[in-house]
């Protein structure tokens, strides 16, 4: 523990597992933000570890274990490994693959409940610039489907009970990709610690009391509340 003119410094240790199709823009997500880094080309992952911190103010930090996952059918009996100790889960689907999104219902979710039943989960629409992308939408149309709309994204996020719903393009916002998993970060250690006497629904009702318009006005209204009961390691 160290300590600033400021106070004690508080330090934190979180993890998040990333999860969702193959292709539906995790790593590229992942990678944006830890590098600041895009890329077009597709690359198969497997599974992938990233360790950062997010410095939340001059004496407060969450250290972030970010645990990149395969989509890839062949890795169903081993991808439950990557859920042990999760303090959240960030369910991914690719904006420009309704049937990415659908999987989140049929095939995520129950994953996810089955071996870490208690983790909140953020719901992320990966990749919302190709809504307006060309190729894309007449790549959907001949298939007589459009890109995924914002609110059939946000419907999904409440039917499964999501404490979030966000969007982003790893490609033309980079700050779409720190808010999400700053919030994320954020929300793990809230869920954590600062209720550690209430079920999982009374903690998601806590976060959701905040109403907030945006994604910077929930990192904001979560920043203040997740330092309550942070832990000095």
């Amino acid at each position: 523990m160290g300590q600033k003119d400021g106070g004690p410094e508080t330090e934190v240790k979180t993890k998040l597992v990333v999860v969702g199709d193959c292709g539906c823009g995790k790593t590229t997500l992942i990678e944006r933000y830890i590098n600041s880094s895009y890329t077009d080309t597709y690359t198969a992952t497997g599974f992938d570890t990233y360790n950062t911190t997010y410095q939340v103010s001059a004496t407060y930090r969450i250290h972030l274990s970010i645990w990149d996952t395969s989509g890839d059918s062949g890795y169903d009996r081993v991808r439950p490994v990557s859920y042990t100790g999760a303090d959240l889960v960030l369910a991914c689907f690719s904006i420009g693959n309704p049937d990415s999104l659908h999987n989140i219902v049929t095939k995520w979710l129950p994953e996810i409940r089955e071996h870490c039943p208690n983790a909140p989960i953020i719901v992320v629409g990966c990749g919302n610039d190709m809504r307006t992308n060309d190729d894309v939408i007449a790549k959907l149309t001949r298939s007589n489907l459009a890109p995924v709309t914002y609110e059939q994204g946000l419907k999904t996020a409440k039917d499964i009970d999501a404490l979030v719903y966000s969007e982003t393009s790893a490609k033309t916002s980079e700050s779409s990709v720190r808010d999400v998993l700053e919030v994320a970060a954020l929300s793990s250690v809230g869920t954590k610690q600062m209720h550690a006497g209430e079920s999982d629904g009374q903690r998601r009702k806590s976060f959701r009391k905040k109403n907030t318009s945006s994604m910077g006005e929930a990192k904001s209204a979560i920043k203040k509340e997740s330092k309550k009961g942070c832990a000095i390691m």
